[in-house]
């Protein structure tokens, strides 16, 4: 018997809700260090001695993604969140607005606070984050260009967690979905990359999505021949024993945008 196709990012079945529930709520253990405290704690490493700040940063992320915002608000004036997916650009605007049933993420905007040595103050963290968010932007990047009608200025800055591989298809439109959200930044702009290296799938209540497969290689060559040169690297081999996923690494690149291509 033949089985059943996986669903793609942007079917109706995906509910960012869910997916924050289910890996990094605040019950969570192995998923929430792999996937929130992880990431959190490396891009506090990143962006804390300096050398990648600025005035606007664009964030593209798989879900209402927003965490990583907690600490990139204290490095960045301006951020504008770019989202594919009309339900969780509504799950975005809830919280930022404060409207009641929003996605509680006190335990991430704490753990932020932690990585900082301060015991308290993780409501003025959501307050700095909801204050550096100037736009969420819908884009599309099935199109030439993602934004259109819109337009952004390029940004000095660009941060992205796990959406290539949720939104690509295929190793061609991951490439032309890089190039394009590469547009977004300036020439010597730094990206901050966040990708699950080989995973195939994750799932989300009874559904199975479909998760682009690339290894560590791949993501170096496709950095390097999009205009970029790689600046630091790092990755943590996944403990996770369940049928929620399958990615073997949680990795990232910060890379600095060396040209236009």
């Amino acid at each position: 018997m033949a089985s059943t196709p996986h669903k793609h990012y942007h079917d109706e079945e995906f509910d960012p809700k869910s997916l924050m529930e289910t890996y990094i709520g605040a019950d969570k253990s192995v998923t929430k260090e792999e996937i929130l405290h992880y990431p959190l704690r490396e891009l506090f490493k990143i962006l804390t001695p300096g050398c990648v700040r600025g005035d606007t940063l664009i964030e593209v992320s798989i879900g209402a993604a927003i965490t990583h915002l907690l600490i990139a608000s204290d490095y960045f004036k301006e951020i504008i969140m770019l989202e594919s997916s009309d339900v969780s650009i509504r799950e975005i605007e809830k919280w930022l607005k404060k409207e009641p049933g929003a996605i509680d993420r006190s335990h991430a905007a704490r753990f932020a606070c932690e990585l900082e040595g301060k015991s308290d103050g993780w409501e003025e963290k959501e307050e700095k984050v909801r204050r550096a968010v100037t736009r969420v932007v819908k884009c599309d990047f099935t199109k030439a260009n993602p934004l259109e009608p819109v337009v952004v200025p390029q940004a000095d800055g660009l941060i992205s967690m796990w959406y290539l591989e949720a939104a690509s298809k295929d190793h061609d439109s991951y490439l032309s979905n890089l190039k394009k959200m590469s547009s977004f930044l300036k020439v010597g702009g730094h990206l901050i990359l966040f990708v699950f290296l080989n995973v195939s799938y994750y799932m989300l209540d009874q559904h199975k999505f479909s998760m682009l497969t690339y290894d560590e290689e791949f993501a170096k060559k496709a950095l390097r021949n999009t205009g970029y040169i790689i600046k630091n690297f790092g990755k943590l081999k996944s403990k996770l024993s369940t049928h929620l996923a399958d990615y073997e690494h949680v990795g990232y690149f910060v890379a600095c945008k060396e040209r236009e291509v």
